[in-house]
């Protein structure tokens, strides 16, 4: 709210960087790194002890966000937690410390107290991974131009095309006249990283919860599954997602229960009349809203602490006003990297699905929640896992009967 000059043009500029192209080329990413999850799960499988779940897609999660923004593979689902793994966490919590503090707003306050704690190490762990990539990337791309500029003449055409990152992106823009700094460039990366691993790591976890607390919810999840992917292990495409509609209801039903962000803050640029009790808001106010208030008003969603994905069909979804369901924001500070985070999801808690059935032994009314920066189970994710039948529901109660 500080910043809402350099958000205008930051905003303008990043919006290329989610578009559907460059979104469909993820999707090896995502297979690549589901499928290594799927691998690692096998050691829980058989056990009737809960285990914690988002140690597992928090891994995951920030494997496919380290290689999509910056085309490096991180492995930290192989791999100890490296020093950049460790840095993020910690810058995180620093974050949500600094939220929950208002006279840290100020940068120059906040400044000042990680310089007398001794907290910039950790930025300049958190730093120094980007700057590398950035570096190496732009050195990289200077000397594919110098090739290019003497072999003029395309050899074969038969060369792999390279994955083509939101930092080449913003490397793209860069070179259009878009006059970001390197720090600039880092930055945009690390938010990304930063906000779209830890959100969609709460999500999921949140989305299998619900589908172990709700198993009839779950059959119908799979059965949808096996409709769209069948039982082989062929990898999902960008074109199966979109018919994984009962899927992604449920994702949403899930964000609308538990909403990743406690607050949305806005600077009003103009006057603002509320109608509804005759008052006019001033240019220059904070307006602070609550996503949770919002998705819990029995008038559009009755019944609003249960769980039902159906909130979500299109009949309903056509009744309630667009800002019924405000888990992305909204407006012109949406979020814009809602499609990324959507296709992400889907494909992870798909793969997980077509491999595992989740189970637990907790209530929906079991759910504590903590809220911070942002907001997550207080007690975690404990489920228990089986493997998958992939047959359908319907295929499985015909075999009963014989």
């Amino acid at each position: 709210m500080f910043v809402v000059h350099k958000w205008r043009k930051h905003r303008r500029l990043i919006t290329p960087v989610f578009n559907a192209n460059l979104l469909d080329q993820f999707f090896p990413v995502f297979n690549e790194k589901n499928r290594i999850l799927i691998e690692n799960l096998k050691k829980e499988l058989g056990k009737t002890q809960p285990f914690e779940l988002s140690d597992y897609i928090r891994k995951t999660n920030l494997d496919i966000i380290c290689q999509t923004a910056m085309g490096y593979n991180l492995d930290s689902q192989s791999n100890n937690e490296s020093e950049f793994a460790e840095a993020l966490r910690m810058s995180s919590e620093l974050d949500c410390f600094r939220f929950l503090r208002p006279w840290f707003y100020p940068d120059i306050i906040f400044s000042i107290y990680k310089k007398l704690m001794g907290l910039q190490i950790i930025y300049k762990k958190l730093h120094k991974l980007p700057n590398q990539v950035i570096r190496e990337m732009k050195e990289s791309r200077a000397q594919r131009k110098m090739k290019n500029n003497k072999n003029a003449i395309n050899t074969n055409g038969g060369d792999k095309k390279p994955l083509k990152v939101f930092l080449d992106t913003l490397l793209d823009l860069n070179e259009a006249g878009a006059n970001f700094s390197d720090d600039d460039i880092r930055d945009e990366v690390v938010t990304m990283m930063i906000g779209g691993s830890e959100t969609s790591t709460i999500t999921v976890c949140f989305c299998l919860l619900m589908l172990a607390i709700h198993p009839i919810i779950q059959d119908k999840v799979n059965d949808e599954i096996f409709e769209v992917l069948g039982d082989g292990d062929q990898t999902i495409t960008i074109e199966d997602t979109v018919k994984l509609v009962y899927l992604e209801q449920c994702i949403r039903e899930t964000l609308r229960l538990y909403p990743i962000a406690p607050l949305l803050l806005r600077l009003l640029q103009d006057d603002v009349k509320i109608y509804s009790d005759n008052h006019t808001l001033p240019k220059g106010t904070i307006c602070v809203i609550s996503p949770i208030c919002t998705h819990h008003i029995p008038e559009l969603y009755p019944n609003p602490w249960s769980y039902n994905p159906d909130n979500f069909d299109a009949e309903n979804v056509n009744k309630r006003h667009k800002y019924s369901f405000i888990a992305f924001s909204g407006g012109p500070r949406g979020c814009l990297g809602s499609k990324y985070a959507m296709l992400s999801m889907k494909v992870l808690v798909s793969t997980f699905l077509r491999n595992y059935s989740v189970h637990t032994n907790i209530k929906l009314s079991d759910v504590k929640l903590k809220v911070d920066i942002l907001m997550r189970s207080a007690n975690g994710y404990p489920i228990t896992i089986q493997q998958r039948d992939r047959r359908p529901t319907y295929i499985k109660k015909i075999r009963i009967l014989e």
